[in-house]
């Protein structure tokens, strides 16, 4: 009884277990939406099992749910079937989705437990349409990801991602070119060393940082950026390489520009945004003197003003504060701007504000005063030079390298008749050629043409003639200017011309007489000289009384006879001298000459004419000197011509001083003689010949003596000089040079 009891109780909590667990199934089954049909044997009728909602989704009570043909389509019935009856005789399980004639899907389950078999109807349409978003969600995450992996693989910068192990996900190809990687090796190169590597590995979450690496042999800079999460690593690396090498590269450019702006005349000075300076060169220093502890301190642009104002290096504004506002409104223009100031102390400087491409504003301070002053002083200068251009009485024309009229005076106009339409700025020379042409008589204008239009590889100034139809004789002067441009100029010489041309006819004719004359002259002289000789014979022969004798009255006349004889022979030699002089074949005899002999034989040669005027000659001559290289015969004429004429211009019972000495490398004689001085109308012409007046009543000489003189002395290469006035008489100097080497004796 007892354990009939417990067998009870324990079917009871089996009972209670199966019941339990069939209510959870159940539930279960409901929950997930699942309707069983089971079979417990081929023949046998199914027991369904399952939840209601599925059934009223197809719209069919339950005792009909195994009726197929009411509610499920056509193609699926014939498909769902042909599976059960394959799952319940051949115990085939199965698999497969039916369509409902309401068009819910379902999916259809065949199993085989033990000998049961069960066929399990599933609805899937929720799980389709969440299929169905699921695959366009990873269509468009696919695109997306492509998008990605193109967009990264265009930017230049190297990209990589890696899983949670490290291995590499995704590298673009900036990455690749970069580390030459090859699909085929699967290699893929670190781009940073060790330490570099294990600092970034340290950072958990976002590291950014500047690194360096070695990539071909060169380091470059990077600056990485890496962003690690539980899921992996993805870094990202902007090389800076080039941009430092910008930074270094605009740092040296900067130096350099600051370098050149130190070395122009242009004062300089740069105000940034906050108008502060930031620079100024050494120009602005010397423009404005202020202390170099102000300008390093960066003042304002207002401070910088009110010490200038403060210093009275800029003019007092009656209106200061407005001054200032409208010259700080550069800060805030996007074009250059321009001002004049004229500073207290005289200057002109003109004030240029540019804005800098960075901010703030470049200012430009450029001393005008002395461009001012150039410019005053040249348009003076071009108004003088165009006054004096009016004025002149040459034509003056001036032709561009083009071969253009530049300018002209009325001159020209007048010269050449021009109409007023060939004047004009910009005429051609070829208009002026094809005008003057027909005033010429030859083709000077073709070479002007010529000249100032062609290419000559040197330009050289010019000059000639021309003779124009009108007897009109104008010279004109070609000039190359520097700039490339012609002068020409135009005289009217016709007057002058026609005055030479007079005056050299009368010269030639003057030249004509006096060679008839010279040659008259030298005719007479030869045929003269015959004669006298014979008379100066004749006289000797009867002075000497050969013949007989001859009383004292008739020896005072053949005195004379001979005297006069003689000085008529002297004159016929000295024309002779002078026609050889002038028909330049006379030679020298150069040979040393005993200076002493010479003045001594000089002396005895004019003595008889000193007695009977009670006249003293002292000869003087210096220690040093003993003999000269000269022609012995000149020399003596020589000496002769001048003792004569002191002479002549000595006063009775007076000295003649004789001398010889050296001076500047000279032997100098000069005779000195205590007489009246020579007129100055007489001195201009003593040197001509046939040139003669007479002295305290005496007779007048040929006037050939100190001309004899003068051209025997310059034939030695020396020179004859006369001191005369004061009252202290005349003195002839005679230089004769010494030759080279020659040593005095």
């Amino acid at each position: 009884m007892c354990a009939k009891k417990s067998a009870q109780q324990s079917l009871k909590i089996i009972q209670v277990d199966f019941s339990e667990k069939l209510k959870y199934y159940e539930w279960l089954l409901e929950e997930t939406e699942q309707f069983l049909l089971i079979w417990e044997n081929p023949i046998a009728f199914p027991r369904v099992v399952g939840a209601l909602a599925i059934l009223q989704k197809i719209e069919i009570e339950q005792q009909d749910f195994q009726h197929f043909e009411l509610w499920v389509e056509e193609n699926s019935l014939r498909e769902l079937n042909d599976a059960l009856i394959q799952l319940r005789c051949k115990y085939h399980p199965f698999e497969l989705s039916i369509i409902t004639k309401n068009n819910v899907l379902l999916q259809v389950t065949g199993i085989i437990a033990g000998t049961v078999a069960i066929a399990r109807f599933q609805d899937i349409s929720k799980q389709q349409s969440e299929n169905a978003r699921l695959q366009k969600e990873t269509a468009r995450l696919l695109t997306e990801l492509r998008m990605q992996r193109n967009l990264l693989d265009l930017i230049q910068e190297p990209v990589w991602i890696k899983d949670p192990e490290g291995n590499v996900c995704f590298i673009n190809r900036a990455f690749r070119e970069m580390t030459n990687f090859r699909e085929n090796n699967g290699e893929v190169a670190d781009l940073f060393n060790e330490n570099t590597q294990r600092k970034t590995d340290e950072t958990e979450t976002i590291f950014q940082e500047h690194v360096h690496t070695v990539i071909d042999g060169e380091r470059h800079r990077f600056y990485l950026t890496r962003i690690t999460t539980a899921e992996g690593m993805a870094a990202f690396a902007r090389d800076d390489s080039a941009y430092d090498n910008l930074v270094h590269e605009l740092k040296y450019i900067l130096q350099s520009h600051c370098e050149t702006l130190d070395q122009i005349s242009t004062a300089v000075a740069i105000f940034d945004t906050n108008q502060k300076l930031k620079f100024c060169n050494h120009a602005f220093k010397v423009l404005w003197p202020l202390e170099n502890s102000f300008l390093e301190s960066k003042p304002s642009h207002t401070l910088f003003l009110e010490r200038l104002r403060e210093k009275g290096l800029i003019a007092e504004h009656p209106d200061w504060r407005a001054w200032k506002e409208e010259l700080f409104k550069a800060y805030q223009q996007t074009e250059s701007n321009q001002q004049i100031w004229n500073l207290p102390d005289g200057r002109t400087v003109r004030v240029i504000s540019n804005p800098h491409p960075q901010g703030g504003v470049i200012w430009l301070y450029e001393n005008l005063t002395e461009k001012i002053d150039l410019e005053r002083r040249y348009n003076t200068l071009i108004k003088i030079q165009g006054e004096t251009l009016d004025k002149l009485s040459e034509g003056v024309v001036v032709f561009g390298a083009d071969g253009r009229l530049r300018l002209s005076n009325p001159a020209l106009s007048k010269l050449w008749s021009l109409p007023y339409n060939l004047l004009v700025e910009g005429t051609h020379i070829t208009q002026l050629q094809s005008y003057c042409s027909t005033l010429t008589l030859g083709k000077e204008w073709d070479q002007f043409t010529k000249f100032i239009t062609g290419f000559a590889e040197k330009r050289e100034t010019y000059s000639g003639r021309i003779d124009l139809k009108n007897n009109m004789i104008i010279d004109y002067t070609l000039v190359p200017l520097p700039d490339g441009q012609t002068m020409l100029t135009f005289a009217n010489v016709t007057d002058t011309v026609h005055v030479a041309r007079a005056l050299q006819e009368k010269n030639e004719a003057l030249e004509s007489a006096d060679r008839l004359r010279n040659e008259f002259v030298q005719h007479i002289s030869y045929e003269l000289r015959t004669p006298l000789t014979n008379i100066i014979g004749f006289s000797d022969i009867l002075r000497d009384q050969i013949f007989g004798f001859i009383n004292e009255r008739q020896q005072e006349y053949l005195g004379y006879i001979h005297s006069e004889s003689g000085a008529l022979l002297n004159i016929v030699n000295d024309i002779l001298d002078l026609a050889t002089l002038d028909a330049g074949i006379m030679k020298l005899d150069i040979k040393p000459v005993n200076i002493a002999d010479a003045m001594i034989q000089a002396v005895a040669r004019v003595e008889d004419r000193l007695n009977g005027r009670h006249i003293t000659l002292l000869q003087q001559i210096s220690p040093s000197l003993n003999s000269i290289s000269a022609d012995e015969k000149r020399l003596h004429q020589i000496f002769v011509n001048v003792l004569s004429n002191a002479i002549n211009f000595a006063t009775e019972a007076s000295t003649i001083e004789f001398c010889v000495d050296e001076q500047d490398n000279n032997i100098v004689f000069s005779v000195h003689n205590q007489g009246s001085d020579i007129p100055k109308d007489i001195l201009d012409r003593v040197f001509k010949r046939f040139s003669s007046h007479s002295h305290h009543g005496g007779r007048a000489g040929a006037g050939l003596g100190l001309s004899l003189v003068k051209s025997f002395v310059e034939l030695h290469g020396g020179h004859v000089e006369i001191l005369t006035g004061s009252g202290q008489g005349t003195t002839v100097k005679c230089f004769f040079p010494f030759p080279k080497g020659e040593k005095i004796f």
